[in-house]
């Protein structure tokens, strides 16, 4: 279609990102993206390092056991990750569980921020990650069958990681087989941070994770038009750490093993006759989380074994018609459910099932304008485990609920000039209650009727109900290119639990604005990007960052550039945060907490020795200043773990 705005990705993006230069075409509130070509030039180890150079998704500090994820200000529990079609809206054990994802297995990635438009699939209300991993295609080169690549990576900062995978094709099959593992010490923080323990060591008490993550897939081309595909992946981290790895003081350690394995399938066909393109999968995804159990701060002797378990389809269709537009449409469905045993026995958790419709057209009106309009229809029923007495008798209360909401959402673009495009969505957007994470079914504090996933339901619980207002531009000119927008995204109903009933608090609105700057002249590129996102609520804020996190302005800056003989590019990338107050609490007990503004720089080079991108040198000085600092997508204590301090990264990769 003539109307797509087609902007290049910075180079300093791609570098952090490890991806080689792509294109980006957003076509009103789809954001249809091109896949990139994988080029993994880079060895990066986890999300943070992924997500570096963006100022709308902040990733906390910590092991990546630790690391809370927030885009525009909204924690992790009101956003979520799609991998391959494939999504789980429950976590292990407070925040962990959901967001583990090994960056040497992803394709492409990409961030939709706020409510989602109609064919953005079940909850999305405040934004979602997507990630595409690689395919045994994506890394076969000049037609070649048969192929490998190795790479690891070391850390100055006590950590090292390596990953290999091995890749063929033989007539209409292709396999891709990819392992990679990681070994983290306790890392040493900023100058400026003393252990509470060894007031003269900077070492961060229980931030030592290790890891080991498996990719199988299998894809069949039935006919040059329908494929079928297979996948088995497993992220699994492990090591001895805090009872909860996001503090860092020293009163539960614990052997801890949290693990998840998701299993697709997945069918893709063209030219239906009625449909364009048609896509298919059904997925199951089991998590687990084995620790050793504490009952009133003292060990049991017993394992404690908590397990999610998520099964779920998907069905979309998009057909042409006119020869200018474009109508999606089609069916999500997702089960979950929790259960936990230990010395008080087994207990099932929680459970949800859902549903959705959606229908979306993309119209082309004249050489200068794209509407988008859709419609979304979303059921959901819970169940929750109830509450009990001291005894485990079940008590009278509420466990379920259902509910179902229907969602418009409009879009529109408007190509001014061929380099200046104006655009605005209001979208709607709807979610249910997250489920209680399944470790606190029986976190029990030594009494059945204490423990925190227990849940009684508010007989008048309603909906929560999302908008997002956002208008913004896109603008290029010679070797710039400039975009930005405005938002206010309101939330009604929004869930609390309190006291062990799931209830509504009030009303959230959000206010903020993003901007990015890039400029390319021959082999040198600059970037800048600013974003801030104020919520404000009509109820208490609690100092949880699950759902909620205050920030303050984030702000990127970044220079690279690529030599051709020898074939070398070096690069700068800053980040900073300005300091943010905020108020927490409810009356009398209300308390003004601050999060320090701070500022960060790393350095970057990457070198080709054979001028060939099969074999890549890469050399990393990160926080270059020994900077002590905690990001600002982290619960806001003392005892959260800080960010590491100075960082010296020699890793390789190489592929044949």
């Amino acid at each position: 279609m003539h109307k797509k705005t087609i902007f290049k990705l910075s180079l300093i993006s791609l570098a952090v990102a490890g991806y080689a230069e792509a294109n980006q075409a957003t076509l009103d509130t789809v954001e249809v993206q091109a896949q990139p070509t994988v080029n993994h030039t880079r060895n990066i180890s986890n999300l943070r390092e992924l997500l570096a150079n963006r100022t709308d998704v902040n990733v906390g500090g910590g092991s990546v056991s630790a690391q809370y994820i927030s885009i525009r200000g909204a924690g992790q529990d009101r956003i979520g990750m799609i991998v391959d079609n494939t999504s789980t809206n429950t976590q292990q054990w407070y925040h962990q569980g959901r967001f583990q994802l090994d960056p040497s297995m992803v394709k492409s990635i990409k961030i939709d921020k706020g409510a989602g438009s109609a064919s953005a699939g079940i909850g999305i209300t405040d934004g979602v990650i997507r990630a595409e991993t690689v395919s045994a295609k994506d890394l076969l080169k000049d037609g070649r069958t048969f192929g490998a690549r190795i790479g690891s990576e070391y850390n100055s900062n006590r950590g090292i990681n390596g990953s290999l995978s091995l890749y063929g094709q033989a007539n209409n099959l292709d396999v891709l087989l990819l392992g990679s593992w990681g070994d983290d010490k306790n890392y040493k923080a900023g100058r400026g941070y003393s252990d509470s323990v060894n007031l003269n060591s900077r070492v961060v008490n229980n931030t030592a994770r290790r890891q080991g993550n498996y990719l199988a897939k299998f894809g069949y081309d039935i006919t040059d038009k329908q494929r079928i595909g297979l996948s088995f992946r497993q992220e699994s981290f492990y090591g001895a750490g805090q009872d909860r790895f996001e503090m860092i003081f020293n009163s539960r350690p614990v052997n801890a093993n949290t693990t998840k394995r998701t299993y697709n399938l997945e069918y893709d066909a063209k030219d239906l006759g009625f449909a364009r393109e048609m896509k298919a999968n059904v997925f199951y995804i089991l998590g687990t989380d084995k620790r050793e159990d504490y009952q009133q701060n003292k060990l049991t002797g017993y394992q404690r074994s908590s397990k999610t378990k998520t099964s779920g389809a998907n069905l979309g269709f998009t057909s042409e018609f006119g020869g200018e537009h474009l109508f999606k449409y089609g069916v999500n469905l997702r089960k979950e459910q929790t259960s936990s045993q230990n010395s008080f026995g087994y207990i099932k958790g929680e459970q949800k099932s859902e549903y959705g419709l959606y229908a979306e057209g993309i119209w082309s009106l004249g050489k200068v304008l794209t509407l988008t309009t859709g419609l979304r229809y979303d059921y959901y029923n819970l169940d929750t485990a109830g509450k009990v007495d001291k005894n485990g008798k079940p008590l009278a209360g509420t466990k379920s609920v259902s509910d179902n909401k229907l969602n418009p959402s409009f879009g529109l673009i408007w190509d001014v000039t061929p380099n200046f495009a104006l655009n605005a969505k209001l979208n709607y957007a709807s979610r249910s209650p997250i489920l209680a994470s399944a470790n606190t079914i029986t976190d029990n504090r030594g009494s059945l009727d204490k423990a925190r996933g227990l849940r009684f339901i508010d007989p008048k619980l309603k909906t929560e109900d999302v908008r997002l207002a956002e208008v913004g531009f896109e603008w290029k000119y010679s070797d710039f290119n400039l975009k930005g927008s405005v938002f206010e995204q309101r939330v009604k109903n929004f869930y609390q639990t309190t006291n062990s009933i799931i209830s509504n608090a009030g009303t959230l609105k959000t206010k903020g604005y993003e901007a990015e700057l890039d400029y390319q002249w021959n082999a040198l590129k600059l970037t800048a990007g600013v974003s801030y996102a104020d919520p404000k609520a009509d109820f208490a804020l609690s100092n949880d960052p699950l759902n909620v996190i205050p920030q303050g302005r984030q702000w990127s800056t970044g220079v690279s550039y690529k030599f051709v003989e020898p074939s070398l590019e070096i690069g700068w990338l800053g980040r900073y945060a300005q300091s943010k107050e905020y108020k927490t609490g409810v009356a009398p007990k209300v308390e003004t907490r601050k999060r320090i503004g701070y500022g960060v720089h790393d350095i970057f080079v990457n070198w080709q020795p054979l001028n060939q991108d099969n074999f890549n040198v890469n050399f990393t000085v990160k926080n270059i200043g020994n900077k002590f600092y905690r990001s600002h997508s982290q619960r806001n204590l003392q005892v959260t773990p800080p960010s590491p301090g100075r960082e010296f990264k020699l890793g390789m990769n190489y592929s044949f």
